[in-house]
């Protein structure tokens, strides 16, 4: 299945683009589990082997050599040691299955610089590559200084953590991640990733009003 540019990775949250190599996921928020744990709600703390095994199955499916990281690789505003040793063990990983890793800052990137310097990355506030800008989607496009703005065809972004709520017959719901695509404006197309943790919160799309979406990019669209 496509979305424009892109190949879905099977039931994977994650989008490849053949033409650029480049395997696209977002909003990791490695830690999540723990500060989740530290609050009274007790999570597995399997996300991150859960996370490196999706990773090698959606490499392995479509052969990418390249892997681009869409905002929010970690979850604390501040950070931890297990956060950051977290961090490491991903970086690390990645370093060894992939030529290229491209990480765009998310609002929840702070105090990884070293990390990412230690295996070669540079933060990125945007990555525009072949008509498509990458950002995280925390901050209104006219708030970005994008070079080449006139060449970009779509956008894609993370950050709302897009799902939809299902309700059956009795009222059960289920809340189940979703990619979102359509027309940005008249010329450019808009995908929302959805969020590669499997434990972070969602906004129901189809529930919620569009003033109270998250992303000024959403919410002007």
């Amino acid at each position: 299945m496509k979305v424009f540019k892109f190949q879905i990775v099977d039931s994977l949250p994650a989008i490849y683009d053949e033409r650029t190599d480049l395997l696209v996921i977002s909003d990791l928020h490695l830690g999540l589990e723990k500060t989740m744990t530290a609050k009274g709600n007790y999570i597995p703390q399997n996300q991150l082997d859960t996370m490196k095994e999706e990773i090698k199955k959606a490499k392995d499916r479509k052969g990418a050599d390249r892997i681009l990281i869409n905002g929010d690789l970690k979850n604390q505003f501040k950070t931890s040691y297990s956060e950051n040793e977290e961090v490491k063990e991903l970086l690390n990983f990645l370093a060894f299955s992939f030529d290229e890793i491209i990480v765009v800052e998310g609002n929840h990137d702070t105090f990884i610089d070293s990390a990412l310097k230690d295996n070669g990355i540079e933060m990125k506030e945007y990555h525009l590559e072949d008509g498509i800008l990458f950002v995280h989607g925390d901050k209104r496009l006219k708030d970005i200084d994008v070079e080449d703005e006139k060449n970009i065809d779509t956008v894609v972004i993370g950050h709302e953590h897009p799902a939809i709520t299902l309700k059956d017959d009795i009222g059960v719901k289920e809340k189940i991640p979703a990619l979102l695509h359509g027309n940005l404006d008249e010329k450019r197309k808009l995908v929302v990733l959805p969020a590669f943790s499997r434990i972070a919160n969602g906004t129901s799309v189809n529930e919620v009003p569009k003033r109270e979406l998250l992303s000024p990019i959403l919410k002007n669209s």
